[in-house]
């Protein structure tokens, strides 16, 4: 195998390419290009690494939400189209290359990097772990941390299941097993947890991670991640700091449509099943309401509040207490408008 490893580092380099943007871009009719200002060039090839990358991240937020007010626009559910969406600052192939292989920068900027682009580090990291020397005669002492029912020799993998890639669906973020595990000791794991960046990083990096035995309700002693580790090396907010969770609106929705994966999959009765259900109207009923991205700061509170209620007392959902919350959130976006309005 290791011959042709520097065919597959060449390969998954020129994949690194083709993922990032090409070609003109589209400016709107009577819109000044901002890159061809003499010197803006130069100020952004200047500009820091993680600070080029979270204005990257804010501006695919808003490329997200300008693209879906033209589906819904075309599709004749919206009045007014979508605005064109803007030019990405550019990250050269070293800059990349400079991230993945630094563990301490990868951390830092891990929120902001594109899904497509962390699958290609790993790939990357892959294709340069093969040309190294063979260990696959030396013992791993760590080999059975996450898993201790697994075999002792490690030479041989499980098969890949292949799948085929479509450009034009997003993909479907694998959710580590190991979630499942500790979910079923935990009675609640915190919804940021479930954005595609967080799930991917668990997954490409779960030797990172510290592990416990537990025997609660087990037979045996099993092994399983530590919770607090988790949260604490994914940098997520538990102190109540960070507004919303620490999430942006299309960051919840992804988070919310990746966790009822969860938990579908966790119900004995799949999505026929009160967990499922319960879960799927809970995140519709606020992803679904008028204006749900322009009032986000208003509800997202209540949201959580009546997320954290269904964990510790199995609330059953009864849209008429939602339809009170929204209510409530109206009064607060009616009293937030008076005191504009009285204080210009």
């Amino acid at each position: 195998m290791a011959q042709h490893t520097p065919n597959k580092i060449a390969e998954t380099r020129t994949r690194l390419s083709l993922l990032r943007r090409s070609g003109p871009s589209i400016a709107q009719e009577g819109r000044e290009r901002r890159t061809h200002i003499a010197g803006f060039e130069d100020f952004l090839r200047r500009m820091p690494l993680e600070l080029k990358l979270k204005k990257n991240h804010e501006i695919e937020e808003k490329n997200d939400w300008r693209r879906e007010r033209q589906a819904r626009f075309k599709a004749g559910l919206e009045q007014e189209n979508g605005s064109p969406t803007a030019s990405l600052i550019s990250v050269s192939s070293e800059e990349w290359n400079t991230i993945r292989r630094s563990e301490t920068l990868f951390g830092r900027v891990k929120d902001y990097i594109p899904a497509k682009i962390l699958g290609w580090m790993q790939d990357m990291n892959d294709a340069e772990n093969e040309a190294l020397p063979s260990k696959d005669h030396i013992p791993n002492q760590h080999a059975d941390a996450h898993d201790p029912t697994s075999r002792v020799d490690h030479t041989v993998m499980e098969e890949i299941i292949e799948t085929n890639a479509d450009p034009t669906q997003l993909r479907v973020i694998e959710i580590p097993p190991q979630l499942y595990t500790m979910a079923y000791y935990h009675r609640y794991l915190p919804l940021p947890i479930f954005t595609n960046q967080n799930l991917l990083y668990i997954k490409n990096n779960l030797s990172i991670f510290k592990t416990e035995e537990v025997s609660l309700n087990a037979p045996n002693h099993t092994t399983i991640l530590v919770l607090s580790d988790v949260i604490s090396k994914l940098g997520i907010d538990q102190a109540g700091i960070a507004p919303n969770e620490g999430l942006s609106f299309p960051k919840f929705q992804q988070a919310a449509a990746n966790f009822f994966r969860f938990e579908t999959k966790r119900d004995p009765k799949g999505e026929e099943g009160n967990r499922s259900k319960w879960t799927k109207n809970h995140f519709l009923f606020w992803t679904n309401r008028p204006n749900s991205a322009e009032t986000y700061n208003f509800w997202k509170s209540i949201e959580l509040t009546m997320r954290l209620e269904r964990q510790t007392y199995n609330i059953a959902f009864d849209v008429n207490n939602y339809c009170m919350a929204w209510n409530r959130v109206q009064m607060m976006m009616d009293n937030y408008d008076n005191f504009n309005s009285s204080t210009t």
